[in-house]
């Protein structure tokens, strides 16, 4: 951190900060654009700053970088004012002064995050973002995961087991269970009042039916596609070959997996409906959500002199729920750690390494998809790929943090709409979707396991097992949950399917969590994708944000 500070009573005193200031950002290779902007920002704020001040006050600026981004801090002593544009009354009757002052509070409380006022024990704090990479979250994500896997390794070796089971059971499950709880509060509303706001706005009912038919359109070529690549690779590379033995830490007592549950489609069909308007919502049902979501927008947009009102109330409970999504993600890192560590405590098995293997290949066949989804970008959406994957990566980190597609939704839609340009019209409606019906990463996940679990075991699948298997696995994936550990689940009904003995699910258990982190991303990328793509053949996507 540098500081500095000055006297008003220097004649030269704003000349002197802003060049404190230029030489700071400029040191630490802050962008020209941004440098220009920081300036003019800062010299507006210190003229504001001075005519609240005590004569003779002095101005300190601090400046300091963290990881990726750089901040100012400009405070002085004064009595506190306001922003508000309502109580800065612009008229034709005040000073022309007044009125200049006005403007200017206007001006900067224009820049939102990047500019925070405060007044504290008669000082005024000006906070600054002069630049912002959006990796801090990223570096602090990763710092959080180094440090989880230091903990799980001496949690495993170190501590005495009696030790190492309280600080598991009392302080690393209670608070990875209490974000994944507050998580899921947001969850619902977030659907619901996302896709009421979405569906409000379209005066054409045939409009919407285009839209969704292109959504549903790539989300179902994506998923065989990721049935394809998933089943290949698996062919292709083989592991587990060489064969294994069911380890004996793992009985068929401890593994419970419920396959009587009915995945059928007709049943998904169905169930989408519900019986009452609450129970979607105490339930968590992604679908029956939706549903009434979907019943809800259309009404507001055909009920008169009361559209206006409900739409903008739909609208602003959209914007409560994403900024408290917002502040509870901010946990993101303390989640991950806690996570990990305890994924590495329950780590074990003899068939450790093979299974291991078994998780390579799903990663890498992970990856090919991801690839998959630049090659669309770039050839259906004339759009550079590389571009792509920058401005998704907030998403794909969230994702990758909270392994679920359902907990990662508000950062994905925000992602969409502020990296992207995706206009709110279409990712509003595509995203809360994608969470269900798009689940390319668990389709990788069942058709890679379940050829690597077949083989392990000796069970050979004929062409026409292989058929109903890869049909099975796409029905799966339309209905399977987007929340941490669904793949287990629906896995459990595939191998029961194709003749692999259910208590194979426990060998994979213990690398689950992290496989699970990898499928999550490619969920959320082939939602953010197909976002894009549809977006691009509607031109509803803004090229000036998008290539920013």
């Amino acid at each position: 951190m540098e500081s500095f500070k000055v006297s008003v009573k220097d004649a030269d005193y704003l000349e002197k900060s802003l060049s404190f200031i230029r030489e700071f950002l400029t040191s630490k290779k802050v962008s020209k654009e941004n440098i220009i902007k920081t300036e003019l920002l800062s010299e507006e704020t210190i003229v504001l700053l001075t005519k609240h001040a005590p004569e003779g006050s002095s101005i300190r600026i601090q400046a300091k970088k963290t990881f990726s981004d750089v901040n100012l801090v400009i405070s002085m002593k004064g009595e506190q004012f306001s922003f508000d544009p309502g109580e800065s009354d612009i008229s034709l009757d005040i000073e022309e002064d007044e009125a200049e002052d006005a403007i200017r509070a206007l001006f900067l409380k224009a820049f939102g995050e990047k500019y925070k006022y405060t007044h504290k024990d008669n000082i005024n704090r000006v906070r600054i973002t002069a630049e912002k990479s959006g990796q801090s979250s990223l570096y602090a994500t990763l710092i959080a995961m180094a440090l989880g896997l230091i903990l799980g390794f001496l949690l495993k070796t170190v501590f005495p087991a009696p030790v190492a089971n309280v600080v598991c059971s009392y302080v690393l499950e209670p608070i990875k269970t209490m974000f994944m709880n507050a998580l899921k509060i947001v969850i619902a509303p977030v659907i619901f009042f996302s896709l009421v706001t979405c569906f409000s706005q379209f005066k054409n009912l045939a409009e919407l039916g285009k839209l969704a038919a292109k959504v549903m359109a790539v989300y179902m070529m994506t998923t065989v596609v990721a049935v394809f690549i998933g089943t290949s690779i698996a062919l292709l590379i083989k592991p587990g070959a060489f064969g294994f033995a069911l380890s004996e830490s793992v009985a068929l007592s401890e593994v419970n997996i419920n396959t009587d549950i009915d995945y059928s489609l007709l049943h998904m069909i169905v169930n989408i409906v519900p019986s009452n308007f609450v129970k979607p919502f105490v339930e968590a049902d992604t679908l029956q959500i939706m549903f009434l979501a979907v019943l809800v927008g259309i009404a507001v947009g055909m009920i008169g002199e009361y559209t206006s009102v409900l739409s903008e109330i739909f609208e602003a409970c959209n914007s409560l729920f994403l900024t408290i999504t917002t502040m509870i993600t901010k946990l993101i890192p303390l989640a991950v750690f806690c996570s990990v560590a305890l994924m590495l405590f329950n780590m074990g098995g003899s068939s450790f390494l093979t299974i291991l293997h078994g998780g390579i290949v799903q990663i890498f066949s992970i990856l090919t998809m991801i690839c998959f989804y630049g090659i669309m970008v770039l050839l259906a959406g004339r759009l550079n790929p590389i571009k792509f994957f920058k401005n998704a990566k907030a998403g794909m980190l969230a994702s990758f943090s909270l392994s679920s597609s359902s907990a990662a939704m508000p950062t994905n839609i925000k992602v969409c709409i502020e990296d992207l340009g995706i206009s709110p019209k279409i990712c509003n409606f595509s995203i809360p979707l994608g969470t269900t019906v798009n689940m390319d990463g668990t389709c990788i996940y069942l058709s890679s396991f379940a050829l690597f679990l077949a083989r392990g075991y000796g069970v050979s699948l004929t062409s026409s097992m292989m058929l109903s298997m890869f049909i099975t696995i796409i029905l799966l994936s339309l209905g399977a949950p987007g929340v941490p550990g669904n793949g287990l689940i629906c896995l459990g009904v595939l191998l029961n399917q194709i003749g692999v003995p259910i208590e194979a699910v426990g060998l994979i258990m213990a690398i689950n969590p992290i496989i699970d982190m990898f499928d999550t991303v490619n969920n959320t990328t082939g939602d953010m994708a197909a976002s894009l793509l549809v977006a691009r053949s509607e031109n509803m996507v803004d090229l000036e944000i998008f290539n920013k």
